[in-house]
């Protein structure tokens, strides 16, 4: 087959895409002028989970997208036009079914760009945002493009063999070819969403997350010289490329604006306030705080009537489409956004993959609204703003945090037991208010441990695996501690008056969210995670805060029994539950993790646990032998399944439990629930417990019993239908 046959057949596949998509769209719900009012109740019709926020790297790395990339890599490498055209067929295959919206059109557009003539290069790159994309890849020999592919791809392995996702290069990169794609018109029908926007010269835009700036410049050039257009974003990269366009273009209506959790603030109150591919991780990953300051800054900085426009993708629950990056079931959105005094007006979608709506304020609700009671769970009431998932994996610190964190370390080198006493006090202060249920419980505890009594060291560490506990993180003299402790709150760095003070040197001037864990830190970024969930699983403290004793005797184990403990970690509930179902009975510590599982296997075998068996498990197989257990046992990790895993994937793990289940088996699920900030909520992930209740409906499991010993952690029982 020739060049130009294989382009000639590419085009025709991008067509028939075209008029698939398009016949799909009329049966979709192009715009209504007049909304009703939000249901305030969410119909569950499927097992597909109402937001994903991303997947799991091994799943998401296709075979397909491995050949098509490595033949790319060959051609750039080698200058070779015949594994580009190899590349092209497998794109043009694959798009469609496992990359929709992706980064396979942006790669397909170079691999393209590779092939054509000079006359359909200039048309290609006709829109000089398309043509700095090229540059942009192209310049040294395409060695960002050749490093974007290495990362992705796994060419050049990392650690753990798993992408750099929170490498703020790889990260960069990621956003650029997903954003700035040149061929992003020919899947999101980018021309239809700027004519519903109806831009008037003289208007003002806020481009909320501008990214790159893909929109960005085609509102410059709507607006016009009158107008103004404000490119705002957290992420210092994107702002940095953003002004180089805008200094390269000689652009005179753009201005870009760093934006921070709390909002942002411009001259001039917009027309328009347009989020694009960013509510989902806006409704996800913000506290209530963060989400109030950031929509209170959007109503501040918008015109009383003016737009918000929000662009997201939606959730696709026919097969035959399928879409494998973040989205947000726009009912998630539409509920939200009321109870914070936007009013949907007009609804749009081009394609089934993506929607546009369109909200104009209204006075805020006070006192929420009526919500009718439903018995039933496939459906789930909305009864605030508040989201119904919470997706922060990352702690992070606090600057309070910090503070305790230096006073630790303090107590640790000092071995006083007023430095213990003060930092047990600055823990004890900030607990309750922002982070229950974190390490700062078990640095308290430890603090606790250090002054007391013999007597009273050995009956907090009356059970064996608190002794061993604390016989690791007091191994060497504390040393991986204090390192930790340095590392993770970067205590070596002069960040605030009071760093300056102590070391006699000038502030830095660095922002927290601008700190990262680097290859040249103390301790490396891997370590600092696996140890810091070390430190706040496995504390003895945990049992106090979670009432860990209360959900045992709940669970009601029988000696004899088979239980399956699913992410079990470094075996916190393993080791009990081999306690309580005893010789006669079997545990399988299930983790996908081998370092967590060799852990396990060392300690039941040093503490004589034989009826402990590890399995070393897969995210989409739990690797349990059919008809092995009475229980699975799931805490703390069913959100992961539910907002992480691409559906595939969790159809496999959910699969798995099912014939692992023997006849009257019971799942439990113990998950953390959805507080407001000022009720002391858990600090890390958490998901309504309605949101579970009704999936599990749909995989063919009915909630038999539940319970709940604080408010930040409830237990879910299920059998099967």
């Amino acid at each position: 087959m020739n060049e130009q046959s294989l382009l000639d057949l590419s085009t025709l596949a991008w067509v028939a895409r075209g008029v698939i998509a398009l016949v799909a769209s009329q049966t979709l719900l192009c715009a209504q002028q007049i909304m009703p009012e939000p249901t305030h109740v969410l119909a569950i019709k499927s097992k597909c989970s109402l937001i994903h926020l991303g997947s799991l790297d091994s799943f998401d790395i296709t075979t397909g997208g491995v050949s098509a990339a490595k033949l790319l890599y060959e051609s750039l490498s080698t200058g070779k036009t015949e594994p580009v055209q190899k590349a092209i067929y497998i794109y043009d295959r694959i798009t469609p079914v496992e990359n929709f919206g992706g980064e396979y059109t942006a790669l397909d557009w170079i691999c393209h760009y590779q092939l054509a003539g000079e006359a359909e290069r200039q048309k290609m790159t006709a829109d000089r945002v398309s043509a700095e994309f090229y540059k942009y890849f192209a310049a040294n020999d395409f060695k960002t493009l050749k490093d974007y592919l290495k990362m992705k791809y796994h060419f050049e392995e990392w650690a753990h063999k798993k992408t750099p996702k929170k490498e703020p290069y790889f990260r960069f990169l990621e956003d650029f070819i997903l954003f700035n794609n040149p061929w992003r018109e020919h899947w999101e029908r980018t021309g239809k969403i700027m004519d519903v926007l109806d831009l008037k010269p003289g208007n003002v835009v806020a481009d909320v997350g501008c990214g790159p700036g893909y929109f960005t410049f085609k509102f410059s050039e709507a607006v016009g010289d009158g107008g103004a257009v404000y490119a705002i974003e957290t992420n210092p990269s994107h702002i940095n490329y953003v002004t180089g366009l805008i200094q390269k273009f000689k652009v005179k209506n753009i201005q870009c604006v760093r934006g921070t959790e709390a909002g942002y603030q411009i001259d001039r109150k917009a027309d328009l306030t347009y989020l694009c591919s960013m509510y989902h991780n806006v409704y996800a990953l913000s506290t209530d705080t963060e989400l109030a300051s950031f929509l209170g800054a959007i109503r501040k900085n918008m015109k009383s009537d003016g737009s918000l426009v929000v662009v997201d993708n939606a959730l696709i629950e026919d097969s035959n489409l399928p879409y494998h990056g973040p989205y947000i079931s726009k009912d998630l959105i539409v509920e939200q956004l009321w109870y914070h005094g936007f009013r949907l007006v007009k609804s749009y979608q081009f394609i089934p993959q993506r929607y546009v709506l369109v909200f104009k304020q209204m006075p805020i609700p006070q006192g929420g609204a009526p919500v009718s009671s439903s018995s039933n769970p496939l459906e789930v009431p909305v009864t605030s703003g508040r989201a119904l998932v919470h997706c922060v994996f990352d702690p992070g610190f606090t600057l309070p945090g910090r503070k305790a964190a230096r006073l630790f370390l303090k107590a640790l080198e000092s071995g006083e037991q007023q430095d213990y006493r003060a930092a047990s006090d600055a823990f004890g202060s900030i607990v309750p208010k922002e982070r229950f249920g974190d390490e700062y419980s078990a640095f308290q505890w430890l603090c606790s441990y250090a002054v007391a009594t013999g007597k009273q060291k050995r009956a907090m560490s009356a059970w064996w695996p608190d002794k061993e506990y604390c016989k690791v993180v007091s191994a060497d003299n504390f040393k991986k501690l204090k390192l930790y402790l340095k590392t993770k709150y970067f205590l070596d760095r002069v960040l605030d008056d009071e760093d300056a003070a102590r070391s006699g040197k000038p502030k830095e001037g660095v922002e927290q969210n601008d700190l990262s864990i680097t290859d040249n830190s103390p301790m490396a970024k891997s370590e600092v995670i696996a140890f810091g969930e070390y430190l706040g699983f496995s504390s003895p403290a945990r049992s106090q805060w979670e009432k860990t004793q209360s959900m045992l005797d709940f669970l009601k184990i029988r000696k004899g029994e088979r239980i399956a403990d699913l992410g079990s970690g470094a075996g916190y509930f393993t080791f009990r539950f081999s306690d309580a179902v005893g010789s006669t009975g079997s545990v399988f510590a299930v983790d996908t993790e081998k370092a967590q599982l060799d852990s396990v296997v060392a300690e039941a075998k040093e503490h004589a646990q034989q009826n402990v068996c590890p399995i070393l498990a897969r995210d989409n197989d739990p690797k349990l032998p059919p008809d092995s257990v009475d229980l699975v046992y799931i805490c703390s990790m069913y959100h992961a399944a539910y907002f992480i895993s691409m559906e595939y994937v969790r159809d496999g793990f959910v699969d798995g439990i099912k014939k692992a289940l023997c006849k009257n088996g019971r799942l439990v699920i113990a998950d953390n629930a959805i507080l407001s900030d000022n009720q002391n909520r858990y600090y890390g992930p958490g998901i309504a417990p309605e949101l579970i209740i009704a999936q599990l409906k749909h995989y063919g499991f009915r909630l038999v019993d539940r319970a709940q010993f604080i408010p930040q952690r409830y237990m879910l029982v299920f059998e099967r239908e």
